[in-house]
């Protein structure tokens, strides 16, 4: 794990400004980072203050980043509308290149916005991807590419946080600050294409009135730049307008953790009362693996939230931990049914894409719930539940990469 130099010069002003000179994009990790371990510090207060007054005074840093997301949207949205050219199979290139191209815009907004960033890394990744996804056989029906395009997404999403984190991929506070702008930037991103299909709706009124048929024209081109605008319109927001400092994500999770609690409950009841088998019922399998998503990422938001002063709610960290416990149990049951359906039909790309995922998952939510256990009984700090959310995290980048590359070789792209 990268070194806090903070840390290490807390009390050497001079060292302190060459650190702040020299490295700035690992600085503001470093400071809220070093903030959160001593509070009190009169040094690490005064840095803050002068940092906060100094995004003051180059707000109008922030028209130029306007003028990146204009530009950056209008490329991306044009890279989509390329399936329309005569000489491109359209589903050919939307199933593949649609994911690089929105999560692409993402990357090029963190770059455009930091001079100072190390932009080899994460364009040759970029291009790796891409030529990867050109080279794969368009193969009917293959069940390994399949796989292997589903997967490409959470590989742009690892180089999205290479970006993010400036390269500082090893400390566990920049990982958690990439996880909470990824909850910020999707809800954000979704209160932008409400506020669209609400405008969308209105244009479509009004020009019926005047007897003028715009809907094919307004969908081919407003809707789909607007689709393709809405996260880098959404990083902004997060990024300049609120100041990074938004935690909707975290509340959005905390206030469905206990409802999701009463519905897996639920959920378990009816599966002990009616006997319902996953070893024949695919949809059942597919389902459970669905829940293991939406349960690991409620908890994540949830535990991101949490700081080293150990100051949140008993009540919801009891939720927290009953709503894995209940969770953990339903996925042992998927693992003997995915356990049985390949003793009995053989191992296929499909279930080998989703035994791996589920068991990544299940340890990932065991080892939380075992520091969250220690957390409760005082046995361990806040800190280290969250070190364990995030030094986990790369696994599932490592998992995609796998997927993409491996599945396919080792399938022969069938």
């Amino acid at each position: 794990m990268q070194t806090n130099e903070i840390l290490l010069f807390l009390d050497d002003p001079n060292a302190l400004e060459n650190i702040y000179q020299t490295k700035q994009s690992q600085f503001l990790t470093w400071l809220d980072e070093a903030t959160d371990k001593y509070p009190e510090s009169e040094t690490l207060r005064v840095w803050k203050a002068r940092l906060a007054y100094s995004k003051s005074l180059t707000a109008d840093k922030s028209e130029t980043k306007i003028f990146y997301v204009i530009l950056i949207a209008l490329f991306a949205g044009t890279l989509v509308k390329l399936h329309g050219l005569w000489f491109v199979n359209e589903d050919w290139y939307l199933k593949r290149f649609v994911s690089v191209i929105v999560i692409g815009s993402l990357i090029s907004y963190f770059l455009s916005a930091d001079s100072t960033l190390d932009k080899r890394i994460p364009i040759l990744g970029v291009l790796l991807c891409i030529t990867v996804l050109i080279l794969i056989p368009n193969t009917k029906d293959s069940q390994s590419i399949i796989m292997a395009l589903l997967h490409m997404p959470y590989v742009m999403l690892s180089l999205l946080a290479f970006t993010f984190m400036h390269g500082n991929w090893q400390s566990s506070h920049a990982k958690l600050l990439f996880v909470r702008y990824l909850g910020e930037m999707l809800i954000y991103a979704s209160i932008i294409l409400l506020g669209g299909i609400v405008l969308t709706l209105l244009t479509y009124a009004l020009f019926s009135l005047i007897h003028i048929r715009i809907e094919e024209w307004y969908m081919s081109y407003v809707v789909v730049y607007g689709l393709v605008a809405s996260p880098v319109v959404a990083t902004y927001i997060y990024d300049v307008v609120l100041g990074r400092e938004s935690r909707l994500a975290t509340i959005i999770a905390n206030i469905f953790s206990p409802l999701v609690l009463i519905t897996v409950c639920a959920y378990l009841l009816v599966i002990i009362s009616q006997g319902k088998s996953p070893y024949s019922d695919r949809d059942f399998l597919i389902t459970i693996n669905g829940l293991l998503l939406i349960v690991l990422a409620i908890t994540v938001y949830s535990v991101a939230g949490k700081n080293s002063k150990d100051n949140n709610s008993q009540l919801l960290d009891g939720i927290n931990i009953g709503l894995v416990t209940v969770t953990l149990l339903i996925n042992i049951y998927a693992l003997s049914a995915i356990v049985f359906r390949w003793a009995e039909y053989g191992v296929t790309p499909n279930r080998l894409a989703v035994a791996g995922a589920n068991v990544l998952i299940f340890v990932h939510l065991l080892l939380i719930l075992k520091d969250y256990i220690a957390h409760i009984r005082q046995q361990a700090t806040s800190q280290q539940l969250l070190n364990t959310v995030a030094n986990y995290l790369p696994l599932y980048s490592a998992w995609s990469a796998l997927m993409v590359i491996g599945l396919p070789l080792a399938f022969g792209f069938v």
